[in-house]
């Protein structure tokens, strides 16, 4: 036994030789120019056993257990190229670690083609979908909010299936829709609700002239380049699930007072605007005092209606489930996608969006010099919304009046409007929208680096919709029948709609490269592309029904049913285009584009233009005599690109027509003017207009220093739009609409910086990226016109959309004041005293709107900023994003500041408590009061005079601060995974939108709109798994 037991372990000591006491590695790390590398990692692969060279690059590893013969080290570093080596006998290791350029070599997309981000000359920017993911919201564009500089977003709410509102690069235009920018899906004109967040691939904007000038005529607001995933060439099958169940609710919501300090309120404004007749001239001083008594002994006859509870949800519950199936063979490779989203609304009935979605997209390499490709996607939405949106008055209805009774039964509200119960009962409008897309592309490369393409994408969409209003009766209280119906549902009614829309894109182009003599390095790319459009739209409607209890249009009386043909219109274009590119030796660069589009909108002999754009770059650190900093610049390089972009985008397909319209035209019946059923001109015409051009100057500077570890981009940039697209006001004598005409220009300046810094030390990755971005476009010469609308204006020399209205110097604190200055008609102690800037030759010292308004500061968004910080730590996964606005003149409407608007609405709580002007303050508490005295003389119903007249009284400082998403993850090991046949889970909660720094009253969000839906807090809880 002895014997067996010393054999034993002789063999164990023989043939596995492993050290019985601790050992030590070490050794020295540098690149390829000998220069140490501090802070690499070196790690006994496969296990947790390692350590970090220090900053000469010298490491030390001290083994305290035996290591096989087989056993390797991995050494690595950000900015380098891992290298692993056998550790056999050796103690010591001197190893140099190849540089790798991978953010530099990174291949992006700018047009019918594909180029390395290096060699780059254009402005663009670029954001992974994962990113996109990550954020974890139901639409694309919420999820670029602070993404990227110089795309600014913004959303006036959260409604289930809203699209935010994206602008790149500032304002440009004057003409609705065509500040939206170019989108294009995989190289095919789309919309960007058209595509599931899971199937992103990446987002690649294109921001000046030398990226975007390629697509010409659509391209002057910027254009959206989104590629979806496709599959890998790995040869491999892999499947794909991720679930994300998300809890909303608002982000904040303003109080109003209750039913006594409404009532007490509506008192003190009444005895404001007429004071002889007493402080109770609204409402009894013993029903004031005794209302709650009197409302828990008889809640029917002393309501008290918390509308904003009564109808809002606290949470709203939403699902979102992704899967993908990838194959991927010798010849064929297959991705296909499905997804489904349920999106709950915050409205107790009548709010839900559903999105189902699904992508097929096939690679097919037919023989080694042909290729082809055939995608499909379908999506299908299904929305459904309150005939009646309480949106508008939920917020403001007083709590006096009933909603519905203790038996259940609607109460009339206020004057029989009554929105929780239009909400509940009044009806539903239901949307349905199908549209489905293919793509077939076919790229054949007969010869070494000349690929040619051809493709062809038909688009289909389908919409119907139904709004359906239903009588719905009020009672008063005691009664069990009634004729009296709500003024949101007086009748039944019902209006449908179907549309239909077809989309055809034809595209052949054929890109060549070439490298000459291994430093000359050209590409050139030339191209056909067509374009087709054509919509057709059908709406019916009844409005005559014998009940409410069948959505049918048949239902109706057949006598007042209607029906009509709308939005039948037909777009086509033609486009040539063509770009050169030339690098010598990856330090020299220039490109040109070219694209000449033709379209139907604009009469013959108008409807071509051609658009150019140059570029140039200089990577001044590949120049010999930068190689002494080659270890601190990696990468510099010098932008500068001009050239022209178009816009056809109009209201309307056929402005050089005249359009006829079925009316009723005046015309001579015998020897009278009768008016006379039939066809008349609608709108007037400028049969030579034609496009809007954009010139645009770009500089940009591209460093990335340390390794590539500290990146940033910056550029300038001047706009120019002449041919500006304005509507020309006729005569109203003529009876015609306004046309529009080439009048306008328009100047933005702007720039943009975005800084990032990323490192690896040890089994920690941490990356920290920020942006930061500004424009400012400048009204040029618009031919004398003015447009004032809504406390802006439109006019040469000041920023498009600029605030304007009177100056004002606080409120009025005695009658002496106000006797003493100028005034707007009648005014009293606690009214805003405006300034009088000016006054008509001879006239008395007032203020009016002729002589008093002027130019009060921008409306829009300036120094629009986001970042993002990202921390991996062993499977934990950390993400923080914010975005904000750092300076913008917010304005305080009447619907958030006005007491007693219409003279029905509530009170918001901040205007109590001494913050407004009263009799019942004291003196020192008027002096520092906030808001002018409840009043409804002063102004009361407009906004043109008076208190809440527009001025910047009302500024304030609109800058915010928002905490976009905090997410944090787990992913479980691959060896605990591999043996359940999973190649990856992770599981991960974010939160978004959950803290936001701001000026606004309390309640107010800085983004909501005053009428619409909540800007809405998530939690979202999310599971991802791979096999």
């Amino acid at each position: 036994m002895k014997k067996l037991t010393s054999f034993v372990l002789y063999l164990i000591l023989t043939l596995c030789p492993v050290m019985a006491q601790g050992f030590r590695l070490s050794g020295q790390i540098t690149d390829t120019s000998g220069e140490p590398v501090p802070g690499a990692t070196v790690m006994i692969t496969g296990t947790d056993i390692g350590t970090m060279a220090d900053a000469d690059g010298k490491f030390i590893l001290d083994v305290k257990s035996g290591l096989s013969p087989e056993a390797t080290l991995t050494l690595s570093s950000l900015g380098f190229k891992d290298l692993v080596v056998l550790v056999g006998k050796k103690t010591v290791f001197n190893v140099t670690l190849e540089e790798e350029n991978n953010v530099l070599e990174e291949t992006v997309v700018i047009g019918y083609s594909t180029v390395k981000k290096k060699d780059l000359t254009g402005s663009l920017t670029s954001v992974e979908g994962d990113a996109v993911r990550t954020r974890q919201t139901a639409t694309v564009s919420e999820a670029l909010q602070g993404a990227m500089p110089g795309v600014t977003v913004t959303r006036s709410s959260s409604a289930p299936g809203g699209e935010a509102t994206i602008r790149v690069r500032g304002i440009t235009s004057m003409t609705s829709g065509a500040t939206d920018p170019y989108v294009l899906i995989d190289g095919v004109p789309g919309a960007i609700s058209d595509v599931n967040p899971g199937d992103i691939e990446n987002i690649t904007v294109l921001k000046d002239a030398a990226s975007a000038s390629i697509y010409g005529s659509q391209a002057a607001a910027g254009v959206i380049l989104i590629t979806t995933k496709r599959a890998k060439e790995n040869g491999r099958a892999s499947v794909s699930y991720n679930y994300s169940l998300g809890v909303d609710s608002p982000t904040k919501m303003p109080e109003y007072m209750d039913a006594v300090s409404y009532m007490e309120a509506c008192n003190e404004l009444k005895y404001n605007d007429l004071p002889e007749s007493g402080w109770y001239q609204a409402y009894d001083k013993d029903l004031v005092g005794n209302y709650k008594s009197l409302h828990a002994a008889d809640p029917d006859t002393y309501p008290v209606t918390d509308w904003m509870n009564l109808i809002l949800k606290k949470n709203a519950i939403r699902h979102s489930h992704n899967l993908k199936l990838t194959v991927s063979g010798d010849r064929l490779r297959s991705s296909i996608s499905f997804g489904f989203d349920d999106v709950d609304g915050l409205y107790k009935a009548n709010q839900r969006w559903k999105r189902y979605t699904a992508r097929l997209n096939n690679d097919l390499t037919v023989f080694k010099w042909l290729k082809a490709s055939a995608d499909v996607s379908f999506r299908y939405v299904d929305k459904l919304d309150p005939h009646s949106s309480p949106a508008l008055k939920m917020r403001y209805m007083p709590q006096i009046y009933p909603a519905v009774w203790s038996d259940g039964l609607y109460a009339p509200g206020k004057d029989a409007s009554n929105i929780y119960a239009a909400m509940m009962s009044g009806g539903e409008d239901k949307t349905k929208t199908f549209r489905t897309a293919a793509k077939f592309q076919l790229d054949a490369t007969p010869v070494k680096g000349l690929t040619i393409t051809a493709l062809y994408s038909p688009k289909f969409g389908f919409s119907h919709s139904s709004d359906f209003q239903r009588q719905t009766p009020y009672y008063y209280a005691g009664e069990a029948t009634s004729t009296k119906y709500i003024s949101e549902a007086l009748t039944t009614t019902l209006d449908e709609s179907r549309g239909w829309t077809y989309e055809g894109t034809v595209q052949t182009y054929a890109n060549y490269q070439k490298t000459f003599a291994e430093k000359h390095n050209f590409a050139a790319m030339v191209g056909y592309e067509n374009y087709y459009l054509g919509t057709d739209t059908i709406i019916a409607g009844n409005s005559d029904f014998p009940n409410a209890l069948i959505e049918d249009l048949k239902a109706g009386n057949p006598a007042t049913a209607t029906a009509k043909s709308s939005n039948v219109h037909e777009l086509a274009r033609n486009s040539f285009f063509g770009r050169l590119m030339y690098n010598y030796n990856s330090r020299y660069y220039i490109q040109g584009n070219v694209r000449c589009d033709g379209t139907s909108r604009f009469a013959p002999g108008h409807r071509w233009g051609t658009f150019l754009s140059g570029s140039a770059g200089w990577q001044f650190s590949e120049e010999p005599w930068m190689k002494e900093v080659k270890n601190v610049l990696n990468h510099g390089k010098l932008r500068v690109s001009y050239g022209q972009l178009g816009n056809e985008r109009i209201n309307g397909y056929y402005p050089y027509q005249s359009m006829l319209s079925v009316s009723h035209p005046v015309g001579y019946v015998g020897n009278e003017v009768t008016p006379e059923t039939g066809y008349a001109q609608s709108t007037a015409i400028v049969p030579d207009l034609t496009w809007e051009t954009t010139s645009t100057i770009d500089v940009g500077l591209d460093l990335a220093f340390l390794r590539n570890r500290l990146t940033l981009t910056a550029d300038w940039y001047h706009k120019n739009t002449s041919g500006m697209l304005i509507e020309v006001p006729v005569a109203p004598v003529v009876g015609l609409s306004n046309p529009y005409d080439n009048l306008g220009e328009m100047y933005t300046n702007g720039w943009e910086i975005s800084i990032g810094w990323k490192d690896t030390v040890g089994d920690f990755t941490y990356k920290v990226d920020f942006n930061l971005s500004d424009d400012v476009s400048t009204m040029g010469d618009i031919k004398g016109k003015e447009v004032i609308s809504s406390g802006k204006i439109i006019k040469k020399g000041t920023e498009y959309n600029s605030w304007y209205g009177y100056r004002s110097n606080g409120l009025f604190q005695t009658q002496e004041e106000v006797d003493n200055s100028a005034c707007m008609g009648t005014q009293y102690p606690g009214d805003i005293r405006y300034v009088n800037l000016a006054d008509a030759e001879g006239s008395a010292e007032i203020i009016n709107a002729e002589y008093d308004r002027e130019v009060l500061g921008s409306s829009l968004p300036h120094f629009c900023f986001g970042g993002n910080i990202s921390l991996y730590w062993k499977g934990i996964d950390f993400g923080l994003t914010f975005q904000g606005v750092g300076k913008r003149n917010g304005y305080l409407n009447n619907y958030m500041v006005q007491p007693l608007r219409g003279q029905v609405y509530n009170f918001p709580t901040y205007l109590a408590g001494g913050a407004s002007w009263s009799y019942k303050n004291t003196l020192e508490q008027n002096l520092s009061a906030k808001y002018p005295r409840y009043s409804w003389t002063s102004g009361g119903s407009t906004t043109t005079v008076g208190n809440y007249a527009y001025s910047d009284y009302w500024l304030i400082n609109g800058s915010y601060l928002r905490i976009k998403n905090i997410s944090l993850g787990y992913t479980f090991p691959d060896r605990w995974m591999g043996r359940l046949g999973v190649s990856g889970l992770r599981l991960g909660v974010t939160l978004t939108d959950f803290f936001t720094f701001s000026h606004y009253p309390t309640g107010w969000d800085p983004e909501v709109g005053t009428t619409s839906y909540p800007i809405t807090k998530s939690a979202v809880f999310s599971a991802s798994i791979n096999f």
